[in-house]
C-alpha cells in the first residue's frame, strides 16, 4: 500500500512512548495499591528500573506486533469500495490477535514461573489494548490516506483521459473541417475557369460572389457550429453561383421558413450536400435536377432527384463522410440517409446545445 510509512522503525518509536506513558497513567488510575507502591518510594532503584524497562519493552513488543498484524490485514484483506467497513472489521481482528498474544504470554509465564501473577497479566492486557488502539489509529490513518490518494489519482487519471479524448476529438474535428476548404475551392475554380472562357463578365460577377462565399468558409473554419440563419444566408450566395453556372439545368427550392428556425448545424454542410447532388446526378435544361431544402421536425433535409450519372467522378472521400464524421464528434448523432428509387435525401440533425 503506497504512502504508508510504518515500515520505517523511526516513525514507530514515538508510538512505543505513547503506549508506555498511557499504560502507567491507566495503571495509576485503576490500581491504587500499585500507585501507592510506585509513587510512595517504597521500591528499590533496581525495582524501578526493572519495572520501567519491562513496561517499555512490553510496549515496544506489542506496538511492533500490532503494526505487523495491521500491515498483514491491510495487505491481504481487501474491502474495495467499502473502506470504512474494512476499517471496522480489521479493528476487531487486530483486537482479537492482540488478546491472543496476551493469552500466549500469560500461558508462557505460568509455565516458566509455575505460579499466577495477576498483576503482571493485568498489565499485559492493559498494554495490549492501548497498543491495539494506538497502532490502529496510526495504520488506519495511513490506510485512509492511501485510499484518498488512490481515489484522487483515479479521478486525475479520468480527467486526463477525458482531456486526451477531447483533445483527440478536437484534432480530428479540425482535420475534417480543414478538408472543406480544398474540396469547396476545387469544384468552384473549375466552374470559374469555364466561365472565363465562355463569358468573362459573368466570370467577374461569379468571382465576386465566390469571394464572398469563400470568406464565409474561411471565417467559420474555427467554428464547430453556426446558426441555421448564418448557414442559410451563406447557402443563398452559393445558390446564386450555381444558377450562374448551370442556369436552368439545376432547380433549387429553399424553404424560406428555415431562416427563422432556431438551432445550430456544422458550417458548410448544406453546401456540401447540394454540391454532391449536382456532382453525382444527371442534369439538363430539358430535365433539370431538382433539389429541395426544407425542415422536417428536428432535421434539415436536402432532397434531390436520383439520376446517377453513367460514370461518376472519382470520390475524394470527403463530402458526406465529412458531415457524418463532424456530427459524430460534435453530438454523436448521425444524419439520416434515405434512398428510394428516384429520390435521395439526407437529413441533418439540428443541434440545440453549443458543443
Amino acid at each position: 500500500m503506497s504512502g504508508i510509512k510504518y515500515d520505517n522503525i523511526q516513525n514507530r518509536l514515538p508510538l512505543t512512548g505513547i503506549v508506555f506513558f498511557l499504560a502507567y497513567f491507566l495503571s495509576m488510575l485503576t490500581d491504587r495499591n500499585y500507585a501507592a507502591l510506585f509513587l510512595g518510594g517504597r521500591l528499590s532503584l533496581a525495582s524501578y528500573v526493572a519495572d520501567i524497562a519491562g513496561t517499555l519493552l512490553t510496549s515496544f513488543v506489542f506496538v511492533e506486533l500490532s503494526i505487523f498484524y495491521s500491515r498483514w490485514l491491510f495487505r491481504y484483506i481487501s474491502f474495495t469500495g467499502k473502506p470504512y467497513c474494512g476499517l471496522f472489521v480489521k479493528a476487531l481482528l487486530l483486537l482479537l490477535m492482540n488478546n491472543l498474544m496476551v493469552w500466549c504470554f500469560s500461558t508462557l509465564g505460568i509455565i516458566l514461573c509455575e505460579e499466577s501473577h495477576s498483576f503482571f497479566y493485568q498489565g499485559l492486557y492493559t498494554i495490549s489494548v492501548i497498543a491495539t488502539f494506538i497502532s490502529y489509529l496510526y495504520t488506519g490513518a495511513h490506510y485512509m490516506e492511501s485510499v484518498i490518494q488512490a481515489e484522487q489519482q483515479r479521478k486525475e487519471l479520468e480527467i486526463r483521459l477525458l482531456k486526451e479524448k477531447e483533445h483527440a476529438a478536437q484534432m480530428q474535428l479540425e482535420i475534417l473541417k480543414s478538408q472543406i476548404d480544398p474540396h469547396f475551392m476545387f469544384n468552384n475554380f473549375s466552374i470559374l475557369s469555364e466561365l472565363i472562357m465562355e463569358n468573362p463578365m459573368a466570370a467577374d460577377k461569379f468571382l465576386e460572389h465566390l469571394s464572398n462565399v469563400y470568406r464565409y468558409v474561411v471565417q467559420n473554419l474555427k467554428r464547430n457550429t453556426v446558426s441555421i440563419l448564418e448557414e442559410i444566408t451563406f447557402l443563398r450566395s452559393y445558390i446564386y453561383l450555381i444558377k450562374m453556372r448551370y442556369e436552368d439545368a439545376v432547380c433549387i427550392a429553399l424553404d424560406e421558413t428555415l431562416s427563422r428556425s432556431e438551432g445550430l448545424i456544422p458550417p458548410v454542410c448544406l453546401q456540401l450536400l447540394v454540391e454532391n447532388a449536382i456532382k453525382h446526378n444527371q442534369l439538363s435544361a430539358v430535365q433539370p435536377l431538382k433539389i429541395y431544402i426544407y425542415r422536417e421536425k428536428n432535421y434539415i433535409a436536402v432532397e434531390n432527384d436520383l439520376r446517377p450519372i453513367a460514370s461518376e467522378f472519382a470520390s475524394t472521400g470527403i463530402g458526406l463522410q465529412n458531415i457524418v464524421g463532424r456530427y459524430f464528434l460534435l453530438c454523436e448523432e448521425k444524419p439520416l440517409i434515405e434512398k428510394q428509387e428516384n429520390i435521395y435525401c439526407v437529413k441533418l440533425p439540428i443541434i440545440h446545445e453549443t458543443p
